[in-house]
């Protein structure tokens, strides 16, 4: 079983991927809140650990080269935040083999890429699907 860090890592990255790929090819505010739900400050004035989580996997979609932003402020936003062209190719390109693919209709194309995948997996709340995604797209060698 996952952790949830876990999950909620995996949560984030289609969260983040999926408001990227609906804004293409425009540069976005994209705002922590947005990604993790809304944040309560301790009496320190430090965000939560899940707050957090969700600044990590942004950074760590820029460091694998998925995302680009300008800059992160204040642990709030990434100012003009956009989709590398990696990540454009990997959410729009079809996971059918060349048969299917050949044969396919438009409709069978689009419900087999990685966007319409993750779209679908956060509409219905799922977080196996969720990870079932991210792992096979991001974690393992085609």
């Amino acid at each position: 079983m996952n952790d949830v860090n876990i999950d909620d890592f995996y949560h984030d990255i289609g969260i983040i991927l999926l408001s990227l790929f609906q804004q293409f090819p425009r540069k976005v505010s994209l705002f922590i809140d947005d990604i993790s739900g809304p944040d309560e400050m301790d009496e320190f004035g430090l965000h939560s650990q899940r707050y957090l989580s969700a600044v990590g996997a942004l950074m760590w979609l820029h460091d694998e080269g998925y995302i680009r932003y300008l800059d992160i402020i204040k642990q709030e936003s990434a100012e003009e935040c956009t989709l590398t062209q990696k990540a454009f190719v990997k959410l729009i390109t079809p996971n059918l083999s060349k048969e299917k693919l050949a044969n396919a209709h438009s409709i069978e194309k689009r419900e087999s890429t990685l966007a319409f995948q993750i779209q679908q997996a956060l509409r219905e709340q799922s977080s196996i699907d969720m990870q079932r995604i991210i792992e096979q797209y991001f974690f393992h060698a085609f």
